[in-house]
């Protein structure tokens, strides 16, 4: 790297450093190249988009408004068209002192059934401890929250089939049942899943509220 023998470590770090920022870039944007970019604008998905954006729009009046559940073979854009119609709700109200939650939590990259509740929690300011409540004491926090601030709750959980199947349904159920048990929450829950069998692990109490 041509550092000579007798530059310190120091030198020799500030030369890895000086060599990395002015080499020419490869990439103009390499969060492109990311699984989870979303780009500015989604191609042959204006069908898909306009359907959800009129779902949630029902929502963002603060009307009562019935769960979905999309679901398909991976890499067909669900994840895509669901974070791309967020995002721009996201950029439509930013400074119109309008004021939502939006909740997006990926069950696999979560891991388990309290780091998904407590992700939830800590997307709407109410953070819960790394450890020392159970899964239902976290859900009942994260409900509590919600009813002390009652504005529109949008909340995706993506790769929906990971949690359900390690962990069941109790939490899809309560998150399906807030409109109807919480009169102070209004609320709208979206599924994602590649599993194309995955209605079948539903209870179907949860399944009809989807």
């Amino acid at each position: 790297m041509g550092c000579g023998p007798f530059m310190s470590e120091g030198d020799i770090i500030d030369k890895v450093f000086e060599q990395a920022i002015k080499a020419p870039r490869i990439f103009r944007d390499k969060s492109v190249l990311f699984h989870d970019y979303i780009p500015q604008r989604l191609l042959f998905r204006d069908e898909q988009i306009m359907m959800l954006a009129q779902r949630i729009t029902t929502l963002i009046r603060g009307q009562r408004t019935s769960n979905l559940l999309i679901y398909g073979k991976p890499g067909t854009g669900k994840t895509a068209v669901t974070r791309y119609v967020i995002n721009r709700l996201v950029e439509k109200v930013k400074g119109s002192g309008y004021r939502f939650h939006p909740i997006y939590v990926n069950c696999r990259l979560a891991g388990t059934e309290y780091r998904v509740v407590k992700s939830m929690a800590d997307a709407i300011g109410s953070e819960l401890p790394f450890t020392g409540l159970s899964a239902e004491e976290a859900l009942q926090r994260f409900i509590e929250a919600l009813k002390g601030d009652p504005v529109p709750t949008l909340i995706v959980l993506d790769e929906v089939d990971a949690l359900v199947t390690r962990y069941g349904d109790k939490v899809l159920y309560a998150l399906t049942r807030l409109n109807y048990d919480h009169r102070e929450i209004t609320s709208m829950l979206i599924c994602i899943s590649n599993d194309l069998r995955f209605k079948e692990l539903l209870d179907p109490r949860v399944l009809s509220s989807l």
